[in-house]
């Protein structure tokens, strides 16, 4: 019997099983991979959505409508990716919001709430908060020239608009009594202004987003001329998910 010849089979065996394995280890490290922002600053995504931990199972009750929070890809958090504020379980009233490692951005909210297939989409991204932020202090002022949208119906665009000039500045977090089920939660509040002339002056309109960190949104209010006109509070954790998710892709993607 050939010793060598009986052995050199199992060592090709045993090479190609290991490598088999490294691979999918490594395919497996890279794809959990996570963001990270520099030493001393803190990634702004945690306030902004649910943690990845309730997800999937927990939603925010409130009045007078929840919040279901979808993030895609599905962690804390990648390098870019998009998530959906749901207003109800079947996913009629939305928000899209998207993220890259520079920016937050408005994408697309809903039209009409008993319809998501009709929307607004901007034709670019609006930023409103750099994605990394020293900790403990504001965001920096983000100015936008450009706020063109497209109105969509049945998915499709059949008209344009804009909202003026707009600017988002981000307060430092501090400790907000919820109420609710939520109690006191580090909370960041983003003042999102629009309809503002050419020189990002007398802004016709201010949407103030109470971000918790952990939870996302919890508290939101809507000023018309300095007059508050519509607010929103959803400062109740639930168990539920959500029955149905957009029909539109362009409304996200």
């Amino acid at each position: 019997m050939n010793r060598r010849a009986a052995f050199v089979p199992v060592v090709s065996v045993v090479f190609w099983a290991s490598l088999a394995a490294l691979v999918v280890l490594l395919a497996g490290s890279s794809s959990a991979q996570n963001f990270a922002c520099p030493a001393g600053q803190i990634d702004i995504m945690k306030y902004f959505t649910l943690d990845e931990t309730r997800r999937p199972n927990q939603f925010m009750s409130g009045s007078p409508n929840p919040i279901y929070t979808e993030v895609y890809p599905n962690q804390d958090f990648a390098t870019s990716g998009y998530w959906f504020w749901l207003k109800s379980p079947s996913a009629h009233g939305f928000d899209v919001k998207a993220f890259d490692q520079n920016y937050v951005y408005m994408r697309a909210t809903e039209l009409n709430w008993t319809d998501n297939s009709s929307f607004k989409r901007f034709i670019h991204d609006l930023p409103i908060a750099a994605r990394c932020i020293t900790s403990g202090k504001p965001g920096p002022e983000i100015k936008v020239a450009d706020t063109t949208f497209n109105y969509h119906q049945s998915c499709g665009a059949y008209k344009s608009g804009t909202i003026g000039t707009a600017v988002n500045d981000l307060d430092p977090p501090i400790l907000m009594n919820a109420s609710g089920n939520l109690g006191q939660v580090w909370t960041r509040v983003l003042h999102y202004h629009y309809d503002c002339d050419q020189s990002y002056q007398h802004c016709a309109d201010e949407e103030q987003f109470y971000l918790a960190n952990g939870y996302g949104l919890w508290q939101w209010k809507h000023y018309k001329n300095g007059v508050l006109s519509k607010s929103a509070l959803m400062n109740r954790m639930q168990q539920g998910i959500t029955t149905q998710t957009l029909p539109c892709r362009n409304s996200y993607r």
